[in-house]
């Protein structure tokens, strides 16, 4: 361990990755100060119990300031290291990312020597223009169908009566239409959405700079070691694994589904694409239903699988830290 911790310390140090060039020296300029406070003052609490252990032949101090010592010592081998690790994971994953996109129509989002942090976020305010533009253009055509509703003419016979017929009726059931469809999936896919670009922009921003040192110094203290350990396990979850979830799924949005020809039958609507011969008129319509199905897995089926297997990485690398210290 103590051999594999040196290499990913000397991997930092040589080969800074694209996605962060070393994540200890983030560490260190943000929190730097207090971690060293506190792991000085832990070294000073470590030296009195093994004085006083060795003083008075008191063998529970002397065991205690040596299992201290030794998490310190991992503590501060696991921060050089950090770099390294993230080095190792940043660049076996834009490897594959770099080599699986350079064979792919990945859309908009995607350049040669793009990260995948960056072309996630992309594709999600890619998603989240086209939620909100559609939201805005089924409020505005709820409200034209519905006010075409009221519409009649009436015939006035002198002395007789008059007629009314109300013309536009029929349209109250498609202005019901729309707003059954922006309650039900649009708005809940935009609010969605906003929120995991909300996320991925906090992870590319913060995760580094602040879960690490909070990690750090929870690790010191042995009643919240256990929690920094989660802390760690959870950056390099957020900071590796989530951004390649997101950019891998979200260009599904732009090069799968992008293929509405083949589903036009089944997407076409008389009501919103006012014909359906032929079906793959709806495909050219920025209003059919093709186009707010293809916000549904972004919205609600990706955030539940990228939980998912968080939280799997999570426990995983919680157990091997708590194992190896």
């Amino acid at each position: 361990m103590r051999t594999a911790l040196f290499v990913l310390f000397c991997l930092g140090l040589s080969f800074p990755a694209s996605c962060l060039d070393n994540a200890t020296d983030v560490v260190l300029s943000e929190q730097g100060g207090l971690i060293m406070l506190v792991m000085s003052l832990t070294t000073i609490g470590i030296a009195l119990a093994y004085a006083y252990g060795s003083a008075f032949h008191n063998a529970t101090f002397t065991v205690l300031a040596k299992d201290e010592l030794y998490h310190l010592l991992f503590s501060l081998a696991l921060l050089a290291a950090f770099s390294g690790i993230i080095v190792v994971s940043c660049s076996m994953r834009d490897y594959f990312f770099s080599q699986t996109f350079q064979n792919l129509d990945a859309g908009s989002c995607y350049n040669e020597g793009s990260s995948v942090n960056m072309v996630a976020e992309c594709y999600a305010r890619l998603a989240k223009g086209d939620a909100r533009a559609l939201a805005e253009r089924y409020i505005q055509n709820q409200l034209n169908a519905m006010m075409d509703s009221t519409k009649s003419e009436s015939i006035s016979i002198p002395l007789f009566n008059t007629y009314i017929a109300v013309a536009g009726a029929y349209k109250r059931v498609i202005s019901n239409q729309y707003s059954i469809i922006l309650s039900s999936f649009i708005i809940p896919a935009l609010s969605s959405i906003s929120m995991q670009v909300f996320v991925l922009t906090f992870i590319n921003e913060n995760v580094i700079r602040w879960f690490l040192p909070i990690a750090f110094l929870l690790r010191v203290f042995p009643p919240t070691r256990h929690m920094g350990n989660i802390l760690i396990a959870m950056s390099l979850a957020l900071y590796v694994l989530v951004p390649m979830l997101y950019a891998f799924n979200l260009a599904m949005y732009e090069v799968v589904f992008n293929d509405c020809n083949t589903y036009a039958r089944a997407a076409c609507d008389h009501a919103i694409d006012g014909n359906c011969d032929p079906p793959e008129t709806t495909c050219s319509n920025p209003d059919s239903l093709w186009n707010v199905a293809r916000l549904v897995p972004q919205a609600f089926f990706l955030p539940n699988l990228t939980i998912v297997l968080v939280v799997t990485f999570l426990a995983s690398v919680h157990k091997a830290l708590r194992v190896i210290g």
